[in-house]
């Protein structure tokens, strides 16, 4: 049985990092340094070469999105400087679906099934979607709590959900 536990920081301070095996990485379809977290953690494992990585093993070009990632889809690539492995995940953008909520609660659900088969003991996950895809904290809050405790309950692993403000804890407690 594993346990769910709520951090407030940034999720890329070598505070935070320590004692960590993998870090769930919000993605662009590209693979791409983005903004915000997507951002610091290509910063802290290092630009180029999480880049080019990404770009020689999935094929993604400038000139074609033939191989981006899909809404819902899970990739891992190491982390290079971060000395742990990054799980790319692709959430869905709030504003392109009817039900943007089931397509994002799918994607936490894949990203639990794909941890429930890989080895890792201990993860850094931060709250997908409530950045620039334009969910509310209020609307995921409740969902991903609920998702996470169930999987540890039933799984040997540690999930640390990491927020940047302590007043959007209340939202995940």
């Amino acid at each position: 049985m594993g346990k769910m536990n709520i951090l407030i920081g940034d999720i890329t301070s070598d505070e935070i990092l320590k004692n960590h095996d993998c870090i769930v990485n919000p993605t662009n379809p590209a693979m791409r340094m983005g903004m915000g977290i997507s951002g610091a953690i290509f910063k802290k494992a290092g630009v180029e070469k999480l880049e080019n990585f990404t770009s020689r093993k999935y094929h993604i070009t400038y000139e074609s999105n033939a191989n981006e990632m899909k809404v819902g889809e899970i990739r891992i690539t190491p982390g290079f400087d971060l000395n742990m492995d990054i799980l790319f995940v692709q959430g869905p953008r709030f504003w392109d679906y009817n039900n943007p909520l089931e397509i994002l609660k799918m994607t936490y659900l894949n990203l639990v099934d794909e941890l429930s088969i890989k080895p890792y003991k201990n993860v850094l996950l931060p709250s997908l979607g409530t950045g620039e895809y334009g969910f509310s904290h209020e609307e995921v809050g409740p969902m991903l709590k609920a998702i996470i405790t169930n999987f540890v309950k039933n799984h040997d692993i540690n999930i640390d959900l990491v927020l940047y403000e302590r007043e959007i804890k209340k939202y995940y407690e």
